[in-house]
Formats: C-alpha cells, structure tokens, sequence
C-alpha cells in the first residue's frame, strides 16, 4: 500500500493524457479530466506567483479537485486523473465519503517501549488499520446515483491509472477523496441537448482555481504563531497544504510545556514524534501497510501527561499521536502538548509525511 505521506506536489512534473473530445457529425460522447490532486499547469502558474525556492521550503500541495465543478452530458464520460494519494468516492446520491482508517476486532497488546515497560494503550484502544473497502478496485465504470462508486486507493506501485466514470443519469452528484475528508468535487450531468461549459471555458475556470491556491499558500506561509506552539504543517481554505514544520526549530527553557498543533484548514493528519531516527523509521514504515503501528497511532502517555527528555521511555520516545481538523474523527484530537523536562535537542517527525521534520532546543 502506498503511504499516505506519498505525494506529487506543485513542484513535481505529471505527465497526463490530453482531453478527448469526440467530433464530427456522428459524436454522441465526450470525455473531460478532472485531477485529483494539481493539474499539470500548477508549475507554470506557481513560477509567477511564488519565489523560485517557494516549493522547495514548504513543499506546497493541494488536496483538491480541479476543477471542482465539471458539468457533462447524460452519457459522458469524466476521467479522474489521480495526482497523488487519492480515492474518487461517488457515494449513492446524497450520500457521503467512506472512512480511511477503521478500528479492528482486537484490542493492542504487547506493545513495550525501550525500557521494556507496557504503553498506556495496551489492552485500552482497538487495533486501526485502512478500510478494507477501499483496498479493492471497484467492478462498475457507470454512475447513476443509484449506489457507491469508489475507485479505491492507488496501488503500491507506479502511478494510478485514470479512474474513468460515465454517467448515464442527469443530475448533480458530489463525489469526495476518502483520504483527504473536505476534498470535494461536483459534476452535474445535463440532458443531452442542453448546453454545457466548452474546453475552453474549463480550462479558464481551472486556471483560475489554481491561481487562487497558489496565492493562498503563499499567504499561508506567513501565518504567525504563538509563542512554545509548533504548527504541524500550515493549510488555507480549500485543500491547500504547506507540508514542513512551523517554526522548524523552536527553542525554550527547561520545563516548558510546548503545544504541538494542526492547522485549522488542514485535510491531513500528522504526527510529532521524537526518538532514536532508526526507531521512527521503523514506525514510519509502518504507516505504509494495512495495519498501523499503535505507538505511531496513539500518543506516548495518555494526553496532559507526555514529558520528553534523553531517557523517556528508554531512549527519549515521545508522541503527540495523530492529529487531525475532521470533525468526523471525534476520538483524534487537533493538538497535543508535550513537557521538555531536560536541556538537549530534541528532532522530531511526522510519521505520516516522514520528510516533515523539526526541531526544539531546550537550553
């Protein structure tokens, strides 16, 4: 399974099949592309907004659907073009997105830190893993409204292939991104005979879309913070993500109590986690299978009580857990806080989106 953290971004070149359009007197169909994840125009648009190092410090991205409005004829087809870790969720009519990450059938066990003492967690909370809904391919092309059409998660290896939907009833139906709960599109179908938006139209209507993300993560990348808080990341409105640490080091007295927090507008989940760099890859790594490792899951000590020093848990592991904004999640909290109790440097990651790191000097 391809980890969650595996990401094309706005800086990464796509190579992506053209718009097909049937033409001529005998046309009765067409196909139009919407991205999951940016268009291959976001480069270009990016180098006149942005300064040259912009993707490179706060490795940009955006969890949208572009465009995020596609109208179609009855019988049309839209090819979903999968730009990153993505699912096209078309819930029956009305319906809304599926759940990535599930709780399994045990509870954890077993699981020690360094000093060989059991975590909190042992025999409290159940095993998590990815929905096993979302690991098969789905069998139907067409979509009517009338029942769920998922195109499940990427495969491990080598880039998705289109997810390619007709759809054969008029109606306006929203489809979601399972991974990425707030990532929204809509395609509305039209009787055959009605007008709907040209090639050109939509990709005026593209262009502008991204424009106003790319505006809106330099605008983000600005945002201040207050004092001991680390922000896992920086979002705007409308799936747009800065993935580094802000700041990426922070340095405070012994015994401060440092916040470590989502931003509000973000679709992801993050970690911060410290300890031994052999162990968090390992952890890590774990986050790239089915099951995931309940010690990069949970946070290090029940919440309030996490303190970090060379020696917490045998070799100064500490977590915050997975953080996240959905408000679907209600048992993931936004934050966590951590007391760094003894002067030292402290690195940390994410677990998710490993290539996120910083660091807290205590001094």
């Amino acid at each position: 399974m391809r980890s969650i953290g595996s990401r094309t971004g706005i800086g990464a070149a796509v190579t992506l099949c053209a718009l097909i359009a049937a033409s001529g007197a005998t046309a009765k169909s067409l196909t139009k592309i919407v991205y999951a994840g940016p268009p291959p125009q976001t480069q270009k648009i990016a180098a006149k907004l942005v300064p040259k190092n912009f993707v490179s410090v706060y490795q940009p991205d955006f969890n949208a659907f572009f465009n995020k409005k596609t109208t179609v004829h009855a019988g049309d087809t839209v090819s979903f073009v999968l730009n990153g870790f993505h699912t096209v969720d078309l819930p029956a009519k009305g319906g809304t997105l599926l759940p990535l990450i599930v709780p399994g059938h045990t509870l954890v066990s077993g699981v020690n830190d360094a000093a060989g003492n059991p975590f909190w967690f042992n025999g409290k909370v159940p095993n998590v893993g990815l929905n096993p809904a979302l690991l098969a391919p789905p069998a139907a092309k067409t979509y009517n409204g009338s029942q769920r059409l998922d195109s499940g998660l990427p495969a491990p290896t080598g880039p998705p292939k289109p997810f390619n939907v007709t759809f054969t009833k008029a109606g306006t139906y929203k489809f979601f991104c399972d991974v990425h709960p707030g990532m929204i599109g809509t395609v509305v179908v039209k009787p055959a005979r009605a007008a709907i938006p040209s090639a050109k139209q939509d990709a005026k209507a593209l262009a502008a879309q991204v424009t106003a993300d790319v505006k809106a993560a330099k605008k983000a990348a600005a945002t201040k913070l207050p004092a001991n808080t680390v922000s896992l990341g920086l979002s705007a409105r409308g799936g747009v993500e800065l993935f580094n640490m802000f700041p990426a080091t922070l340095t405070v007295r012994p015994n401060t109590v440092v916040t470590f927090q989502m931003s509000k507008d973000s679709f992801e989940t993050h970690t911060a986690t410290f300890g031994p760099r052999p162990e968090l890859a390992k952890l890590a790594n774990g986050f790239q299978g089915v099951n995931f490792p309940a010690q990069g899951v949970f946070p290090s000590d029940p919440p309030g009580t996490i303190t970090e020093s060379k020696t917490a848990h045998g070799d100064g592991f500490a977590n915050t857990g997975a953080l996240d904004t959905n408000a679907h999640s209600t048992t993931i909290p936004s934050s966590g806080k951590i007391d760094f109790t003894q002067p030292g440097t402290y690195k940390f990651i994410c677990l998710i989106h490993p290539f996120m790191h910083g660091t807290i000097i205590v001094k």
